[in-house]
Parts: structure tokens; sequence; C-alpha cells
């Protein structure tokens, strides 16, 4: 059975919209994706950049005292 040319024009026009629909669909999950790995990211850089304040502050102190001494 064969549809009719308007028929198969609607359902492809159809298949195409919901292609379109599920590409925009995957395109917003890749974008949420891509902003909680960089949020990830920054976390990880913010608290390296923590321990390393708390180290630099250690040695400080450290050479005062031995500055003082």
């Amino acid at each position: 059975m064969k549809l009719p040319a308007t028929a198969m024009a609607r359902a492809t026009g159809e298949d195409e919209r919901s292609l379109n629909r599920r590409i925009d669909s995957l395109r917003r999950e890749r974008d949420s994706v891509k902003r909680l790995l960089e949020q990830a990211s920054m976390d990880g850089v913010r608290k390296s950049v923590e321990r390393l304040n708390k180290r630099l502050d250690r040695l400080d102190s450290e050479l005062s005292g031995e500055n003082g001494a």
C-alpha cells in the first residue's frame, strides 16, 4: 500500500520536526553537562587555592617564628 504524496510529505515533515526536537534536547543536555563540569572544575581549583593559601600561611608562620628566635 502506497501513501499519497501529501501523506508522505506530512510524515516526512513530522519526522524532521521530531528529529529537530531530539537534536535540540540533546544540545540542551550537552550544555547542562558542560556547565556542571565547568562548575566542578572551578570547585576543584577553588579548593586547591584554599589548600595552597593554608600551606603558605603555615610556612609564613614558621618562617616568622624562626626569624624571631
